[in-house]
């Protein structure tokens, strides 16, 4: 599955989608600090009222496709059949991100370069994909038969976590198209690796 390019210069429209795309270009180019809700309204065509209705806030703007995402993976998980556990987040995490390039073609990779270059939204980021490696995490857990709170469960979802931002900084380091199955084939050492490790562990 190959991401069509990326298409600047789409006309305004008061839409979430293109409010939440003009916004990105913004924060990509000035970073979150210097871009003013006012710059977010003109260049998006919409008034005040308009962005809160949407948005509520700027940091709104910024989390809310995250947040998004985090659920279709949630979702994912939950929609997985009984593929081996890791098989089956492998699977979800493709899933989902290629649900997430569907849902805003021209600046899903956008969006990653801001939080993951922007200084002011470091600490944020880092909780936010906390929350999203507590997803991967719980559901290693639960379908393994371990306590959440074990270090297994808790290492695969940092690592699956780890993995999936390499990759994705490498996507964003280029213009070119993006082959969602490369992310399949990113992950799979460290899928095959804890699977392996999943198959010989104590159950409790």
């Amino acid at each position: 599955m190959t991401a069509p390019r990326a298409r600047r210069g789409r006309p305004p429209a008061s839409t979430r989608e293109a409010l939440e795309e003009a916004a990105f270009e913004l924060l990509l180019r000035d970073g979150y600090e210097a871009t003013t809700l006012q710059a977010i309204t003109a260049a998006g065509g919409v008034g005040r009222s308009t962005l809160f209705r949407y948005f509520g806030s700027k940091a709104g703007i910024v989390w809310g496709e995250f947040d998004r995402a985090v659920e279709r993976l949630r979702s994912a998980l939950s929609d997985a059949d009984d593929a081996p556990v890791m098989t089956a987040v492998r699977a979800a995490v493709v899933r989902s991100t290629y649900q997430s390039q569907a849902a805003a073609p021209d600046s899903w990779l956008d969006r990653f370069r801001v939080l993951d270059r922007d200084a002011a939204l470091v600490a944020e980021t880092a909780a936010h994909w906390r929350v999203w490696a507590g997803v991967v995490s719980r559901y290693a857990a639960e379908r393994s038969g371990l306590d959440p709170d074990d270090p297994v469960p808790a290492a695969i979802g940092g690592a699956v976590q780890a993995a999936y931002v390499a990759v994705l900084r490498r996507w964003a380091a280029t213009d070119e198209a993006v082959d969602i199955d490369d992310l399949d084939r990113a992950l799979s050492p460290v899928t095959d690796a804890f699977q392996a490790l999943l198959d010989g562990a104590p159950r409790a």
